[in-house]
């Protein structure tokens, strides 16, 4: 018997359609080692092809039956050469002609009939440069567990012999072992009383989302469905664009030191800077903030698929100074967090799913443009190693992630760290933002404001850390 999908992997398969292929990826850029004989990268590809695939890469799609659920099962027809894709850019290949490659296969939608994977080893960039694009369905993977491949496979050691993403996770477990009768009994008695109390947990995170929605309660962090039409918000096509921008993690950790934000609040900040002078140049920016979604990792060791929630934050895009919008985050992700951590992992989870159905159901029947948007764009930051890694000896110069469009949302803004960097992919709806590309230069533009917002006059001003403590008292 295979895996079960849980109900979150259910909501990401119901979102897809072809217009919204649900895929997340990472594209790596790594630097072939200095005075290497021969073509590196048909050398690396020969030893990666020699290796077979393991859990969850070897398993595709069981459909529904009528007492069942889907589940992943072993394909008994797996063929790797498939999933392992060679390709060259014309040379000399610029970052420009990789991210338009990119955001190509990032536009479509893969075959259910086989394992949702696939890996393509881009050849052609200028500087003794190539590329790795790695995309799987968001049904099979989470931000942190594709973290989870990236160390399985990736190395601080040059010398290390290369080990294939597909090989399998490690310390992993799709299936679980066969139980006693005893065991069976107790192990169904406690998962009713979990149950019982995943409802409770998820019926006062809903109650507490009602009482904000009449005035009951502040509402810093917004309730879904409350966030003002933008440009953002849209019907969608399949064509995708994909940009990409690297900042320093140390000034960032510098603005987050100097002001008491954390550092997730200071990415926001950035890119709620960058949103508010891309709208305001097309004189397009709504009255009212604009509002993200931001996912959260609620992952648990050895539990596969999607173990994430959801929590909404406001931008503060309506606020001229970056500073002030800084701490308009801040009480709003801190709000958002007291509620997610004052329940169970199960019942945030169950909170996700929730939301990620109902905007299922709304664009299904084509009735998502009839109610204010859940959110008007998606924010998630995935911490990353940070250490230097090497794959095969060729050291990994940048991970940019790639992340999922659905309609009615035309813009995600996923962000990873890596050593001493903070990487952005802009994935964007081709026809309703073309530009993306500039809005990904207005992200560095963002923190420069935010740095000199900073180091202007200081006398009277509280840090975020200072105005918290104050309203916790």
């Amino acid at each position: 018997m295979g895996q079960r999908l849980n109900a979150l992997d259910l909501a990401f398969l119901a979102l897809e359609t072809q217009k919204t292929p649900v895929n997340v990826a990472s594209l790596g850029v790594f630097e072939i080692p200095s005075g290497y004989k021969g073509n590196f990268v048909r050398d690396l590809l020969a030893q990666l092809r020699e290796q077979s695939a393991g859990q969850p890469f070897n398993v595709r799609l069981k459909s529904a039956t009528l007492v069942g659920t889907p589940e992943w099962i072993v394909d008994p027809h797996f063929d790797l050469d498939y999933h392992v894709r060679h390709s060259a850019l014309p040379k000399p290949g610029s970052m420009e002609d990789l991210l338009s490659l990119v955001s190509r296969l990032h536009s479509r939608v893969m075959d259910r009939e086989r394992p949702l994977w696939e890996f393509h080893i881009i050849e052609g960039l200028r500087g003794r440069q190539f590329a790795i694009y790695m995309k799987m369905h968001h049904a099979a993977i989470d931000g942190m567990g594709g973290i989870e491949i990236l160390e399985s496979c990736f190395t601080p050691d040059p010398e290390a012999p290369v080990r294939a993403p597909w090989a399998g996770l490690k310390k992993r477990k799709l299936s679980r072992p066969d139980r006693g009768l005893i065991s069976r009994i107790t192990g169904t008695a406690k998962g009713v009383i979990s149950q019982a109390q995943m409802s409770a947990e998820l019926g006062r995170l809903l109650l507490g989302q009602g009482l904000k929605t009449v005035g009951l309660k502040p509402d810093y962090s917004p309730v879904p469905f409350t966030a003002p039409k933008s440009r953002f918000n849209c019907p969608i096509s399949g064509a995708r664009r994909f940009a990409a921008k690297t900042l320093s993690l140390r000034e960032i950790k510098k603005l987050r030191k100097e002001t008491g934000a954390t550092v997730n609040d200071v990415v926001l900040a950035i890119c709620a800077g960058a949103l508010r002078r891309y709208l305001l140049e097309k004189d397009a920016l709504p009255e009212r903030s604009l509002v993200a979604t931001v996912p959260v990792s609620v992952r648990q060791i050895n539990r596969a698929g999607n173990q994430i929630t959801y929590v909404a934050a406001k931008l503060g895009t309506n606020l001229e100074d970056p500073l002030d919008r800084l701490d308009a985050i801040g009480q709003s992700t801190i709000q958002a967090k007291r509620e997610v951590a004052a329940v169970s992992p199960a019942a945030a989870t169950s909170f996700a799913v929730f939301a990620q159905g109902l905007v299922a159901v709304l664009n299904r029947f084509k009735v998502s443009g009839l109610v204010p948007p859940p959110a008007n764009v998606t924010i998630s930051n995935v911490p990353g190693p940070r250490v230097k890694l090497y794959f095969g000896g060729a050291e990994l110069k940048a991970n940019y992630p790639l992340s999922v469009l659905v309609d009615g949302q035309a813009l995600n803004i996923t962000v990873m760290s890596y050593r001493d960097s903070v990487d952005f992919g802009l994935m964007a709806c081709r026809d309703a933002v073309p530009d993306v590309a500039y809005l990904a230069d207005l992200v560095g533009e963002s923190l420069k404001e935010l740095q000199q917002a900073v180091e202007g006059p200081k006398k009277g001003r509280k840090t975020l850390r200072q105005a918290r403590e104050e309203t916790a008292e």
